[in-house]
């Protein structure tokens, strides 16, 4: 039955229509993937010494070993962003004289191939043969080992269940989410140390190779976890009954009261939320809003200000700039359509701006902790808050209508390169020289308040003639439209 299961799934990779388009992207790809192969697999070999180096006073093996914890709460991220989910068109097989257990378990077998599970070994195996073998043993060698390979197939799990977990219960991933986020910030806060912790959990198991057992079972009751919640979503009346409810229940009934413009905005947020690559950029743009803790802690930073406008540029205005940077690649699929209805270019680019307004705002609001680490802090993030309302998301849709290159919704995020181009290189340029230009005469005249100020200023006047910027904007897409409805069929 795998073989028959993986003969199905070869054939319609084989036979769809995107599979000859994307052999070429897919050899360069593999050029990159076997670069990065190699430089881990260097790192392997030369672990030891930077480890030597870098921590004096400990041994390599104590110092690798209290990365550990780390690495994996940054693997559950890396693979919550990137990792796909493993799918079988299932509902076909279910009314054929196949065990679902043998369904289910295809399915959960088929995550374990995956680069994200194996990769790691190119620097495990060179540093357990070189330093832990001859400090241990090649039994507590591989005793270590095989639990580290648990604990990563025990986060594939894991991520997979909560990935599955979060279209039906979004609250249990936030919670998730919200207690990883936790650790980290306690770890900051010096009110426990994960370093220490993962030092001590893995010496342990190297004194007392029994504890194996531990991280063995931990992945066990994962799988089994996955096992049984697919076993519970696998019936063709559960499927149909899901299928319709996701169709009545789509209506955002608060946006209808805003007329023509609610209901654009409805249809852009339900896009942003039933697409892989749109919906992870959304949540690639919740994660930078911790960007702050890489450089406000910094000393090096806390004089200057140039570095703390660019940060609060970032932080407010990620998900515009995320998202933003792909219009209006993301509507390539029914441009056509969409040109022929009765929907000017000013509501088309007036129901974005009312959709990145409130994002940005939020935002801006989620930041204000950060005033703990200075008050200029606060001053800063409110002036890069309104300079993106005001300038930056004009300059997206400045931008817009030289994409030309059509996005397919239906393809994952990961390594996924459709629609990217030389122009959001260069958008990029502005949205982040524009303050600094307007503050460096400022700062020369070592007036740097008045510099934020004018910056916070310079956006306020914007977003107050928001109006004639977006019917500038509405002008330049019909200019261009018929080039961009081209550019979306060739592509």
């Amino acid at each position: 039955m795998l073989a028959t299961l993986l003969a199905h799934q070869w054939k319609e990779s084989r036979r769809s229509a995107a599979f000859q388009k994307s052999i070429a992207v897919n050899i360069i790809l593999g050029f990159f993937i076997v670069y990065f192969l190699l430089c881990f697999l260097v790192i392997g070999f030369f672990i030891d010494v930077i480890l030597r180096e870098t921590f004096p006073d400990i041994s390599p093996v104590q110092a690798f070993n209290g990365f550990l914890l780390f690495y994996f709460l940054l693997d559950l991220f890396m693979r919550f962003m990137l990792q796909e989910l493993p799918v079988l068109a299932i509902q076909p097989y279910l009314h054929l004289p196949i065990k679902k257990a043998s369904l289910i378990h295809y399915v959960l077998f088929k995550s374990v191939p995956s680069l994200f599970n194996f990769w790691q070994l190119l620097i495990l195996v060179p540093f357990m043969v070189k330093v832990l073998v001859p400090a241990y043993s090649i039994g507590l060698a591989l005793v270590w080992l095989i639990a580290i390979m648990a604990f990563i197939f025990s986060g594939n799990f894991l991520c997979l269940y909560f990935k599955r977990q979060l279209s039906s219960k979004p609250k249990l991933t936030l919670v998730f989410a919200l207690g990883i986020i936790s650790l980290i910030l306690l770890d900051y806060l010096e009110f426990l140390s994960l370093r220490q912790a993962s030092s001590a959990a893995f010496g342990f198991l190297l004194q007392h190779p029994w504890a194996i057992i531990f991280p063995i079972g931990l992945c066990l009751l994962l799988y089994v976890l996955n096992y049984k919640f697919l076993r519970a979503h696998t019936y063709p009346e559960e499927m149909a009954l899901r299928q319709t409810k996701s169709v009545e229940g789509s209506d955002i009934t608060f946006l209808n009261r805003f007329g023509q413009i609610g209901k654009l905005i409805a249809l852009e947020m339900k896009l942003i939320w039933r697409h892989k690559r749109s919906k992870s950029g959304a949540f690639m743009s919740v994660f930078f809003l911790f960007y702050g803790f890489i450089f406000y802690p910094n000393k090096a930073y806390q004089d200057g200000f140039v570095m703390y406008i660019f940060v609060g540029i970032m932080m407010t205005g990620m998900f515009m700039f995320n998202y933003g940077q792909f219009m209006p690649s993301w509507q390539s699929g029914h441009f056509d359509a969409l040109l022929t209805k009765r929907i000017s270019p000013y509501q088309f680019y007036q129901a974005k701006f009312w959709l990145f307004i409130p994002i940005i705002f939020t935002s801006f609001l989620i930041t204000l902790p950060y005033g703990f680490f200075g008050t200029k802090i606060l001053l800063i993030n409110l002036a890069a808050f309104l300079f993106n309302i005001g300038i930056n998301v004009f300059v997206v849709f400045y931008f817009s209508v030289l994409n030309k290159n059509r996005i397919d919704l239906s393809k994952s995020s990961a390594f996924n390169w459709q629609g990217v181009g030389a122009s959001k290189f260069v958008m990029m340029l502005p949205l982040i020289l524009l303050p600094l230009l307007i503050y460096a005469p400022f700062g020369f005249m070592n007036l740097p308040y008045w510099g934020i100020f004018a910056i916070g200023l310079v956006g306020l006047t914007g977003f107050v003639f928001h109006r004639p910027l977006l019917q500038l904007t509405a002008n330049r897409f019909l200019a261009h439209k018929y080039k961009i409805a081209a550019g979306f069929r060739n592509s």
